[in-house]
């Protein structure tokens, strides 16, 4: 990626944030959370799409679309879980939720934890945790 992009694209998300918090009524913190909870940040950086062209508000409607897109029905046991598992790991880590939840969705332990919850939820809390270590360390390899 070329020093432009590099630059362009922190203005881009900085306008899109103030866009987000008007349209959907939330703090410009929220609207960020937002973002970077959306796979289509990492492709802003992404030189072969140029994402960065698009303006602000057909920025924010891709954005909306990959939402729905990444947006699934959980069960109700499952989304207790994520939540339960997403705490004790702050406490094991010593960070706060929200960096827990950062760090899930970055590496995709979010969709991990859903999609083997029927195992998983059968399993001891430092088993699960363990599990998460072992997930992440290979995510960070590729």
């Amino acid at each position: 990626m070329g020093v432009y992009e590099e630059n362009i694209v922190p203005v881009k998300i900085s306008r899109l944030a103030e866009y987000v918090s008007k349209r959907k009524h939330i703090t410009l913190d929220d609207a960020l959370v937002y973002i970077y909870s959306n796979s289509m940040y990492k492709a802003l950086y992404d030189d072969g799409a140029k994402w960065w062209y698009l303006s602000t508000e057909a920025l924010y409607d891709e954005f909306e679309r990959v939402e729905k897109q990444q947006s699934k029905t959980i069960s109700r046991p499952a989304f207790e879980f994520f939540v339960y598992v997403l705490e004790k790991y702050a406490i094991y880590k010593g960070i706060d939720g929200l960096q827990v939840y950062a760090l899930f969705k970055e590496y995709g332990v979010d969709s991990f934890l859903v999609d083997h919850y029927d195992l998983l939820h059968t399993q001891g809390t430092g088993y699960v945790l363990d599990e998460i270590e072992r997930f992440i360390q290979k995510r960070r390899k590729k």
